[in-house]
């Protein structure tokens, strides 16, 4: 059910801002896009909570076996905590020098609460899925095969067998897997890839302690107060 969820959540997200922003989007598209998207997210997310179930490693945060009250304990500090401190890390970069070369009101047209909201929405849910719910669990798997770990898929020592306690990943493939997917979010991030790779760094760090949903909503707070202070 969570992850249903959160692919049902990052498909819409992206589909209702491309309908905002792209002109070239038509009625009859909408549910094709729809469905591809919804394709792609189920693939990754399913993907990623395996890969980390089997590395022992945090996929999201309701999914997580520790109680309740410190899980919102984590989802207060990494999640809605982080999120304001890269709102003003932000905001040094972004809004003190009007011709400052990193703002991106050259980029977005964003005129309304909702437009801003969609464009938040949709980098902080599908930014977070590609680059922090698959890409850490993926490059510590592909890490990890060079200390002998294999994927098991639960068939290979028959029904009546207990599953295969989860692999504990050395520290340095954590660092590792964090930087590669830093440098990747912030090549994706030309206005300005630096800043992007600190985030996305910080956004790593947010992922493995408070899960998807501390990352998804430090991510959107971030973006969201940012672009509402220089757009509205």
């Amino acid at each position: 059910m969570v992850v249903g969820a959160a692919v049902l959540a990052s498909a819409a997200a992206v589909v209702v801002d491309e309908v905002l922003t792209s002109p070239r989007v038509s009625a009859p598209g909408i549910p094709w896009m729809l469905a591809v998207f919804l394709g792609v997210f189920t693939v990754t997310n399913a993907f990623a909570v395996w890969t980390a179930r089997s590395l022992g490693l945090p996929s999201f945060l309701l999914l997580s076996a520790a109680p309740s009250r410190r899980c919102w304990a984590r989802f207060v500090v990494y999640g809605i905590g982080a999120g304001f401190l890269i709102y003003l890390t932000n905001k040094s970069l972004y809004l003190t020098t009007a011709a400052s070369p990193f703002r991106p009101s050259a980029v977005y047209d964003l005129d309304t609460h909702f437009k801003v909201f969609a464009l938040s929405a949709r980098a902080a849910l599908s930014e977070e899925t590609m680059f922090r719910l698959f890409a850490i669990p993926f490059l510590v798997s592909v890490g990890m095969r060079f200390h002998g770990w294999r994927p098991r898929f639960g068939f290979e020592s028959g029904p009546a067998a207990p599953p295969p306690a989860p692999a504990r990943p050395p520290r340095a493939i954590l660092v590792v897997a964090v930087l590669v997917s830093a440098l990747a979010f912030g090549f994706a991030h030309a206005l300005n890839p630096l800043a992007a790779t600190g985030f996305g760094v910080l956004l790593g760090v947010i992922y493995l302690r408070g899960g998807w949903e501390s990352a998804v909503t430090a991510h959107f707070l971030g973006n969201y107060l940012l672009f509402a202070g220089i757009y509205l």
